[in-house]
């Protein structure tokens, strides 16, 4: 009979388990072994994790132990994996801003609508209509009892880490993605990323770059466990 390791996606944000769920989906897995790939809302009311640190695989990590031991609360399974993400929008006219704090720019609690007129009102207020800037994305995988993964860092985590490079410009174009999307433009000012269709911006994306690191270690992390 199968074992069944279970990967809980640590976020609310539906476009992020959407994209991680898609990319999990397509691990090669050990023989024997079952995937389950299971977002966090089905286990509640999500927690409140503080993400005061100031890297984005920093605030990765947090959330990943964070969500382990609220799990671990929930009775989950001891080797269930926590994969949680932080991911965010570096601009170079703006010194990397707004960085981790990509989802609150505007403020706490800010819509994508907001942090957008901020990004913008930022840039005009520098007299630029654009900026080179790049997307990062840290993901964090931790067992719910908190034992060090195969090539874990010190606090017992495994991280994975991508880079998309684009340019911020005031000007918005397209309904698809999320965040800041349609505000960063691509291939010579061809398109944004939100005019892209899902598979093109998983294939390209910031988050899709960490999700192949973590697909090509997944299988030697679910042998180890």
């Amino acid at each position: 009979m199968p074992r069944t390791q279970r990967v809980v996606i640590a976020s609310g944000n539906r476009h992020k388990v959407v994209e991680l769920q898609r990319a999990i989906a397509e691990v090669s897995l050990p023989e024997g072994v079952a995937l389950e790939v299971v977002s966090a809302t089905a286990y509640g009311a999500l927690p409140t994790i503080i993400e005061d640190r100031e890297t984005f695989a920093g605030n990765a990590t947090v959330k990943a132990l964070g969500f382990a031991r609220w799990l671990q609360e929930r009775g989950e399974d001891p080797t269930t994996l926590a994969l949680a993400d932080d991911s965010g929008l570096c601009v170079a006219a703006l010194d990397g801003r707004p960085g981790v704090y990509s989802a609150r720019f505007a403020g706490e609690n800010a819509a994508d609508s907001d942090n957008n007129r901020a990004l913008v009102a930022a840039l005009v207020g520098l007299n630029l209509e654009a900026s080179p800037a790049h997307y990062v994305c840290a993901l964090a995988l931790a067992r719910v009892d908190r034992e060090p993964l195969v090539g874990a860092n010190e606090e017992g985590v495994r991280i994975f880490t991508g880079r998309w490079d684009v340019e911020a410009r005031v000007v918005g174009r397209g309904e698809g993605g999320f965040g800041y999307d349609p505000f960063m433009w691509l291939d010579g000012r061809a398109h944004t990323v939100a005019e892209l269709l899902p598979e093109d911006k998983s294939a390209r994306s910031h988050r899709g770059a960490a999700m192949v690191e973590l697909q090509a270690a997944l299988q030697e992390i679910i042998s180890g466990i």
